[in-house]
């Protein structure tokens, strides 16, 4: 990479690879994520207890062929909002060894993570693979306001309608 490209701010994703060692796999996914996790499943189907949270997002829906894959453990969801409920639900039953695989829109991956570190699961823990658009959300300094599914680079703010400059950056 060429100097003064790398955004030390900017996360850095990876495809999904199974953790051999792991007591356990949780994957959720989103959408597109679906791929991926239809790509993890073709590497290999480890012994350890899978569960998988899916929900179709944005025109992309993979549950009928993950159906297909995982045929026991997958949980096919009709929102975000269900899937993090799930998630809460699930990490609470989670033993440590248990590792968490991520895929989805920027969004949708730091959402889980949010609710990952309530169960003192660090970002370290977590696999995650971006997918589908490259949309994202955007804090307003001025009313404090966060926009979603930002593509451009000058948005106009949900909360006061401002334009705002919006930096390659992540926090």
């Amino acid at each position: 990479m060429e100097r003064g490209y790398w955004i030390r701010s900017k996360p850095i994703y990876t495809s999904l690879l199974w953790h051999e060692k792991a007591t356990s796999h949780l994957v959720v996914a989103q959408g597109q994520g679906g791929m991926a996790v239809l790509k993890l499943f073709q590497m290999m189907h480890p012994k350890q207890p899978i569960t998988v949270l899916y929900t179709p997002f944005a025109g992309a829906d993979y549950s009928k062929t993950l159906k297909k894959v995982i045929p026991e453990g997958l949980f096919v969801l009709n929102s975000e909002q269900e899937v993090l409920d799930k998630l809460d639900s699930t990490l609470k039953t989670m033993f440590m060894g248990m590792r968490l695989y991520i895929a989805g829109s920027e969004d949708f991956m730091w959402s889980v993570a949010k609710v990952a570190n309530k169960f003192g699961i660090e970002d370290a823990g977590m696999m995650k693979e971006l997918t589908g658009t490259l949309a994202r959300p955007v804090y307003c300094v001025h009313c404090k306001a966060i926009t979603h599914s930002v593509t451009t680079n000058i948005g106009e703010c949900s909360g006061c309608g401002r334009m705002l400059f919006v930096r390659d950056h992540f926090s």
